[in-house]
């Protein structure tokens, strides 16, 4: 269905063929899990969506009887189908009776989300347009796959290009570097401002290959540590136990 309504990708924006990858199994799984337990949360347009839950919960229930009156006529025993019909003369309706109240009792602002046929991509989208602050927008942007805000990447970089030199002065908190790197450096305003970055980046990056082989040497330095203490420990046991064996022997003699 994710397909079919042009809804493929998964939000999360680990690039590449590891995006094909998450996106397959992701959906696949949580298409899983709605089926077997309801999970209300799985209603989100970037995971099953709203109209499809309700779907998939309906189906859920309706195939129960169905399942067990197949299972009735190929191999079922009449001591087990009684307490399948049983179950579910309890489990149905009480399920029912408590996603009615749960319903009833949530705010009305989000009921609608039970029967909404929004896409993963016009969330996304609906979140930059409609965002409140840079921050808000920051965040279904580059905290979201490309793939489903492509279609408005030009509005995208009129905005970065038009708040860029405002960020780099105040330095609000949300840019840090994480977000930061999932900004291209092409969509920076200038050349020097982009060589600026470009530097920027390149020493964060030697930093951090500084900073990882530093945690290796030291790993290794701990690593040849244990082992000695371990080889001279086992050294002593073998030397105590050659002592032990030579005072019996010496016993035995006597």
């Amino acid at each position: 269905v994710k397909v079919l309504r042009g809804d493929f990708w998964y939000w999360v924006p680990v690039g590449g063929n590891t995006e094909i990858l998450m996106s397959i199994v992701c959906r696949l799984v949580t298409k899983i899990i709605t089926d077997f337990t309801s999970l209300i949360h799985y209603r989100h347009p970037h995971e099953i969506g709203g109209i499809h839950w309700i779907f998939s919960f309906m189906m859920t229930i309706s195939s129960l009887p169905a399942a067990i009156k197949i299972f009735e006529r190929q191999i079922g025993t009449e001591e087990t189908t009684n307490l399948a019909w049983r179950l579910f003369f309890i489990l149905i309706p009480s399920t029912s009776l408590m996603f009615l109240l749960f319903f009833i009792t949530i705010e009305g602002e989000y009921r609608y989300t039970f029967v909404s046929s929004e896409r993963g991509t016009d969330r996304t989208k609906r979140g930059f347009t409609e965002g409140k602050d840079d921050a808000n927008k920051a965040f279904y942007i580059f905290q979201h796959s490309k793939h489903l805000w492509k279609s408005i990447e030009e509005e995208v970089r009129d905005w970065v290009e038009a708040n860029w030199s405002q960020w780099e002065e105040e330095k609000p908190r949300w840019l840090n570097e994480n977000m930061r790197r999932r900004i291209p450096v092409k969509w920076i305003p200038g050349r020097k401002a982009q060589e600026k970055e470009k530097r920027r980046r390149q020493q964060m990056k030697e930093g951090l290959k500084k900073v990882a082989s530093g945690i290796k040497n030291s790993t290794s330095g701990i690593s040849k540590t244990v082992s000695g203490g371990i080889s001279r420990v086992l050294t002593r046991i073998i030397q105590g136990n050659s002592s032990i064996h030579q005072m019996i022997e010496e016993e035995d003699f006597e």
